[in-house]
């Protein structure tokens, strides 16, 4: 893949910002599902928001995964109705065994939360069905363990003929920040090991943003302190599941899957490197790199903090309308 110069980074980047403030009228938009484990880590809400806030994106829908997936789809219901966006429907992927010591205490935030519910179907078939319903034109942004994934390509082992991209937060290749050349078993791998492994050997038009960048990218006490004053509905709820999520005054957010949505948002520009990459899973959960047995995956390294912040925090604040 060709890397982007820094001059036409640069212009992309800017192109960017402003899209994020106005984009042109009569443009299309990009249609997105966006597949997540809302409700353990604090970055999967924050991903949600920016997607359904962002004016480039046609959010066909959010599916839930991993865990208590009925718990997570409240969640999620929750924080799109908060956010006026009802009319996003939300799918449910099959629930899986949760570990004994986790405590999700986001999940209070919509526990008798009844006013918006899933749709019936589960989230493999909504997948499948939103994705053959528009060949080549969707784009799917998994940021969570990938058992929804794994399973929309069992009833649909050709999936990659129709979808037009697949964007992962996924893996560990390299390294990551303080351990750059010390490579773990990244959580949504290995958390569900067997669908991963099918999903990265599915041939599927795959880009994965992994630890070895999202791990160099935390939110500052100032960019905080802005989200909390611009104070619309959605900030509101961010900020409520924020403090739920915290255990200490010296814990930050790490954008994970924020950074995947801004990659499928606007492809390379926040990513000083862009790596094709033979790429398969182990048996333990490891991101490997071998010429036989890997497919090609672009893997995004080297991310561009500062643009990509000031893009992030333009999505979930954009401008109120002009009154006339």
């Amino acid at each position: 893949m060709t890397l982007l110069r820094p001059l036409r980074a640069a212009v992309v980047v800017s192109i960017a910002l402003t899209l994020a403030a106005a984009p042109l009228p009569g443009a299309e938009r990009m249609k997105v599902i966006l597949d997540t484990d809302i409700g353990t880590d604090i970055d999967d809400a924050w991903a949600v928001g920016f997607a359904l806030g962002h004016p480039g994106f046609e959010l066909l829908g959010v599916t839930v995964t991993d865990g208590d997936t009925a718990a997570r789809a409240r969640l999620a219901c929750k924080l799109l109705y908060a956010a006026g966006r009802a009319d996003v429907p939300v799918a449910c992927g099959r629930s899986t065994k949760v570990p004994p010591e986790r405590l999700d205490l986001q999940f209070a935030w919509a526990e008798d939360f009844r006013a918006q519910q899933p749709v019936a179907k589960p989230a493999a078939q909504f997948l499948v069905e939103e994705i053959k319903k528009r060949p080549g034109e969707v784009t799917l942004i998994a940021v969570g363990p990938l058992q929804n994934v794994a399973d929309a390509l069992r009833r649909e082992p050709q999936l990659g003929r129709y979808v037009k991209r697949v964007v992962l937060m996924s893996g560990c290749i390299r390294g990551t920040a303080g351990k750059p050349t010390q490579v773990i078993p990244e959580w949504n791998v290995v958390q569900s090991t067997a669908d991963a492994q099918l999903v990265y050997s599915a041939g599927l038009p795959l880009t994965i943003v992994p630890l070895d960048s999202t791990t160099y990218v935390q939110l500052a006490d100032r960019e905080r302190e802005r989200l909390k004053q611009h104070r619309s509905p959605l900030t509101v709820s961010l900020e409520a599941l924020y403090r739920l999520w915290i255990e200490s005054p010296q814990q930050r957010m790490t954008l994970h899957d924020q950074l995947a949505v801004a990659e499928a948002a606007m492809t390379g520009a926040f990513f000083g490197k862009v790596e094709e990459l033979p790429l398969f899973v182990d048996d333990e959960g490891y991101t490997r790199i071998d010429a036989e047995k890997g497919k090609r995956v672009a893997v995004c390294f080297e991310p561009r903090r500062d643009a990509f912040m000031e893009y992030y925090l333009a999505g979930l604040m954009p401008p109120e309308p002009t009154r006339r």
